[in-house]
Parts: C-alpha cells; structure tokens; sequence
C-alpha cells in the first residue's frame, strides 16, 4: 500500500512539471522592450505613464535588408503604454525565429504610408495633458527610432529615440530699465510657421510639408520669464515677424531670422527694459543653438 501511494505521489509530480514547462518556454520568448531617450525627452523630462509608442518589426527572410510596408511585416503598428516602470502591449508578442528590423515612433500614429506620413504639431502648446490626450506640447515632441538585426539571442529590443523636431526656448529677461514685475498675462507666440511635417518612417527623416499653412504656435508657459515649443525644421526669414510677447495688455512683434534643426535647441533671450504700461518699451534678441539629442 505504501509503495503505491509513493507512485502516485511521483507521477502526480511529473505531470507538474510537464505542465510549467510550456509556460516558462512561452514567457522566454516574448520580446521585452528597452526605449532609450536622447539624453531626455523634452529636455530635463522623461516618459510619463500613459505615454504610448507605435512599433513595427520587418523579418530577414533572405541576406538582404528587409523594407518596411505599411502592412504585412512581423509587427505592424504595436501599440506599447509606459505605466511608470516598464512598457506593455495590448498583446503578447513573440520573437519571430529570424532577425528582425524594429521601428518605433513616439507619440503613437496611424500612418498609411511609409514614404510620406503628415504630422500636425500643436498650434496650443500650452494645453494641459488629460487622462485620454497628452499635453499639446508632448503631443508635438515627434521621435523615432530604429534597431536593426535584432534576434531573440539578444535578450531584448532596445530602441534609442531621437528627436525629429526643433525645441524653441524664450527666455524673458529683464533689463536694467525694467521697473516692477513680469505680469502674469504674459504670453509668448512663435508666429509664420508651418505645423504640418512630412515623416518618412523607413528612413526616419521628416520635412517640412510643401503645401503646409504657415500658423501661429502659442508656447507652453513654463513661468512668467521662460516658455518653450515644438517648431517643425524650416527657414524663417528676418522680414518675417518671428515672436510675440504679449503683456499687459500690448502686444509686440519681432522679426528675426532662423534656421529651426532636427534634433536642436533654439533659445531666445528677450531682454525687456522699460514696463510694459509705459510709452517706452524695448526688446532686444539674444540667440543661441544646441543640440537636442
């Protein structure tokens, strides 16, 4: 009777472990994902729960490298949400048995064509960031990245980002002259800019589009002395009014020439003197260009 029981206490432990075995197999295959930013997202910041990435993979199926279409490839448009901690898709997926091409384009999109996907900046950049949509502001930081030839012996994708538009920087400054406090009402507008860019997803690269309206980007106000936006890459000439600060009711226009870079950080200082309730009020531009990633 004893030798019995002890049988059937073993072969009860087989089955056990014949039965771990699959899902411990299963879970050893599903891609986990690393996405690296460049230095940081938006500068001195970093992804938020609830931020969203779009991913594709293509498979090598031959030595040559593979295209990505918009449709048909291992992974097509992945949707994958930050929760604080790490990043997880509305399924599990799976290592391909081949190597792969992976894309990711942050925040999410819905393209329908690799070649030319347009992509709308936010005209109000001051807009807050919601449960259901991000900031205006975050909403506009275009990014991409690609990691090529990654296999399942590699453990992990790990996708490092770089920024695809321009961050515009204001600094207000007071003069010397100045008298008082900034007001609270201040404002700050980049103005002639197209908001429409043209993203070319197998390449990574994104222009401005040719038949874009040229629009008013009202900045994200950081405090009353400094402001920030996204501008899509593009040449403003100096004839062009450039900037607005508005203040105390009186709005001022200023024309300045610049190069907006893929990837850079642009920072004006205006310098202001004399307060803005007076007849006599001077602005004056000090620029100044870094990079982003």
């Amino acid at each position: 009777m004893k030798k019995i029981i002890i049988m059937i206490a073993a072969f009860a432990a087989l089955l056990s472990c014949q039965k771990e075995t699959p899902a411990t197999s299963l879970e050893q295959d599903q891609i986990h994902f690393e996405f690296g930013l460049p230095q940081t997202k938006v500068i001195a910041e970093s992804f938020e729960a609830g931020d969203r990435v779009s991913v594709w993979a293509v498979e090598y199926t031959t030595e040559e490298v593979p295209e990505l279409q918009i449709g048909g490839n291992f992974l097509n448009n992945e949707k994958l949400t930050f929760d604080g901690n790490s990043w997880s898709s509305n399924r599990t997926l799976y290592w391909s048995a081949k190597a792969c091409d992976f894309y990711a384009v942050y925040p999410s999109i819905e393209p329908t064509s690799v070649e030319s996907y347009l992509f709308d900046i936010a005209t109000d950049q001051n807009s807050v960031k919601t449960e259901d949509a991000l900031g205006g502001y975050e909403a506009s930081d275009l990014m991409f990245a690609k990691a090529e030839a990654v296999s399942h012996s590699d453990g992990k994708v790990s996708l490092s980002f770089k920024h695809m538009m321009s961050k515009c920087v204001v600094n207000v400054l007071k003069g010397e002259k100045f008298e008082g406090e900034l007001p609270d009402d201040i404002a700050v507008h980049i103005y002639n800019t197209v908001t429409t860019a043209d993203l070319n997803l197998a390449n990574g690269s994104v222009e401005k589009y040719a038949l874009g309206d040229r629009k008013t980007i009202t900045m994200k106000k950081l405090s009353n002395e400094q402001f920030k936006a996204m501008v899509i890459p593009q040449n403003i000439e100096r004839r062009t009014p450039l900037i607005e600060i508005s203040m105390g009711g009186i709005a001022y226009l200023l024309e300045y020439s610049l190069s907006f870079r893929p990837g850079y950080q642009h920072t004006i200082n205006l310098i202001v003197n004399t307060s803005p309730d007076q007849e006599k009020f001077e602005i004056a531009i000090d620029a100044s260009s870094g990079g982003m990633n």
